[in-house]
Parts: structure tokens; C-alpha cells; sequence
């Protein structure tokens, strides 16, 4: 089987419009205009991709930040939050109070690995203190400032008492502290 290289003189007006698109953002757009079937759109990126040297990564962000993928992305987001939120609210309709201990427990639960992800996600550690994600997520932004404060100060790893003196304070005045 021969491999074919892909010309110009061997493409449809269509593909060569596809083909000529100077860059990823360039790429998408004409790929959505395009009335081509999706396997010889695969096909025809391919090539693209290894003629003008680019890799998939700058076409999935082109795709990401294209206006058209973003509304798409979008659509119904807030019904999805909404329901997210709802099937997550472990908190029975109370409000938790956060003690030293939870706080103390929770910063020993909010470890990332070493690809720089939380180990627990936020409905775990939701369901974990009888919470909802909102205060989760709170949570883990005020332990993310107070660890910024820490080394932006002291240039030091941060110690578990040192956040948890900082994660006693509201998230405004970690705001005014980073700045």
C-alpha cells in the first residue's frame, strides 16, 4: 500500500479551503463553515497538523476559546451546576460550623498528588464534613491564599499550623494580604 502525500491538486475546493488555513484559530473556523464528512475532516486535520507544524493542543485550545465551542460548552451550564449542587448538598439544610478540629481535619484532607490534583475531590470532602461544595470550595480557596501569604513571605513550604492561622481569617482580609 502505497502512502499518499497529501497536494493540493488532489483535494475538493472544500478540502483546500480547509487545508490552507494559516493557523489553529483560522483552522477552526473554516473546519465549522466546512460541509465535509467528519472522517475526511480528520483526515485532512491530520495532514494539516503535520505540514504546518502545529500539535493537537493548539487546536483544541483554538477550539476552546472559538466563540461557537464556548456557547456550546455553555449551553445549560447553570442547570448543570444547579443540579450538581443539589445532588451534593450533604448538609441536610444545616449550616456546619467550622471548629478548629474540622478546619485542622480539613486541611489535612486537601493534599494534591504529585500531577497537582486534589486526592479528594470537592463532593467527597462535602459528604466527608456534612457540607455542600460552595463551602468546599471556600474552604479550599482560603487554604490556597493562605499558602500563597506563606510563601510569598517567608519563601518557605508552609506548615499545617501556619495555614491553619491563616484559615481562620476571612477571604477578604487573605486578599488584602496577598496583594
Amino acid at each position: 500500500m502505497k502512502n499518499k502525500n497529501i497536494t493540493k491538486t488532489n483535494l475538493n475546493r472544500e478540502e483546500q479551503k480547509l487545508f490552507s488555513s494559516r493557523n489553529p484559530a483560522e483552522y477552526i473556523s473554516n473546519s465549522l463553515k466546512s460541509r465535509l464528512q467528519p472522517g475526511r475532516k480528520a483526515y485532512i486535520t491530520k495532514m494539516w497538523l503535520r505540514m504546518k507544524g502545529y500539535g493537537i493542543v493548539e487546536i483544541q485550545h483554538a477550539r476552546n476559546i472559538h466563540p461557537y465551542w464556548k456557547s456550546r460548552k455553555m449551553a445549560g451550564s447553570v442547570e448543570r451546576n444547579l443540579k450538581r449542587r443539589k445532588n451534593h448538598d450533604y448538609s441536610s439544610h444545616r449550616r456546619l460550623d467550622w471548629t478548629d478540629d474540622t478546619i485542622k481535619e480539613f486541611i489535612m484532607m486537601n493534599g494534591k498528588n504529585k500531577d497537582g490534583r486534589y486526592i479528594h475531590k470537592d463532593y467527597e470532602l462535602a459528604r466527608h464534613f456534612g457540607s455542600t461544595i460552595p463551602a468546599i470550595q471556600h474552604y479550599r480557596r482560603k487554604y490556597n491564599m493562605a499558602v500563597a501569604i506563606i510563601e510569598k513571605r517567608d519563601c518557605e513550604r508552609p506548615s499545617r499550623n501556619r495555614i491553619f492561622n491563616y484559615i481562620t481569617k476571612c477571604e477578604q482580609a487573605l486578599r488584602k494580604l496577598i496583594a
